[in-house]
């Protein structure tokens, strides 16, 4: 190849490779593009068709997508598309439409593995003519989360709101236990805990355009110490990267305002989110273990 594969050339390409109704062929020495048919003849050499990406290619693209995808409203509902038979490509894009971060994951997962098979094949077509290999690229960490949300202190308007998710999420930890045990137990963890409006409370929410509350960091002040009581986002748009957003920023804004060490407590599902929090700067100090006498077996 002796064209530059520039941004631009790639998007040419990749834009090509997806037509279904005809396939191309490009010029080694222009990157000027034409229909395989009218690359054959006397100047055939000067062509090399593009990668083949048809609806084989198409599909378990999408595949594996949903398999990268944390959101677990979306990954199940995207997964149901891909196996509903008939009509697969349209229900998958018509369930894309209902989430537009999840949509937006799904077209930079896309654009970086057509930009992938682009890049492998201009670069096997090279060494075939001898030439060295393009540099590959650099990883790519763009944010996704955070254009379409907007991060704020909340105000004493954002309690009522505040507490319904809270309350909501400490049911959705413990999904085994008795419904009326895990009311009264979300009353006594909640019990000694100050309003979200309180001025010892410190709250970062994450709203949409349209001002509605998606996800939020709750914290307890203690002179230079915080205790984070809750971190949440809305089912629909867990996975996407929202929740990591709200803590960084929250992290950051209490280390300006003088806060020294946070502190939080892990139970039931979230227990799985160690690693995300280690990740982030947290280590471990205690652990607490529950032994529910009514179930012994002795």
């Amino acid at each position: 190849m002796d064209f530059e594969l520039t941004p631009e050339m790639i998007e040419k390409i990749a834009f090509a490779m997806e037509d279904q109704d005809e396939r191309f062929a490009i010029d080694v020495s222009t990157g000027e593009l034409a229909p395989l048919a009218e690359a054959e003849g006397p100047a055939a050499e000067q062509f090399v068709p593009l990668p083949r990406w048809g609806p084989a290619e198409g599909f378990h693209l999408m595949q594996s997508f949903v398999s990268t995808l944390h959101n677990p409203v979306y990954r199940d509902l995207l997964s149901q598309a891909l196996t509903a038979g008939k009509g697969v490509f349209r229900q998958f894009k018509d369930t894309l439409k209902q989430n537009r971060e999840v949509e937006r994951l799904w077209f930079h997962y896309k654009d970086r593995r057509l930009r992938s098979v682009v890049v492998a094949w201009y670069n096997a077509s090279r060494e075939a003519r001898g030439l060295e290999k393009l540099a590959p690229e650099p990883e790519e960490t763009e944010e996704l989360v955070a254009s379409d949300f907007s991060l704020s202190w909340g105000v004493r308007g954002h309690a009522e709101e505040v507490l319904r998710l809270d309350h909501d999420v400490f049911l959705e930890l413990f999904p085994h236990d008795d419904p009326g045990q895990l009311e009264e137990r979300y009353r006594e963890r909640r019990a000694g805990l100050p309003s979200p409006s309180d001025p010892v409370s410190a709250m970062l929410v994450a709203e949409t355009p349209a001002g509605e509350l998606v996800g939020y960091a709750w914290g307890i002040m203690a002179g230079d110490d915080v205790h984070l009581a809750q971190l949440t986002v809305v089912l629909e748009l867990r996975g996407i990267g929202l929740g990591e957003a709200i803590l960084r920023r929250f992290l950051s804004d209490l280390r300006a305002r003088g806060v020294r060490t946070l502190t939080t407590e892990l139970e039931g599902k979230s227990l799985r989110s160690s690693t995300f929090f280690q990740s982030l700067g947290f280590a471990q100090r205690s652990e607490v273990l529950e032994c529910s006498l009514d179930s012994l077996g002795f």
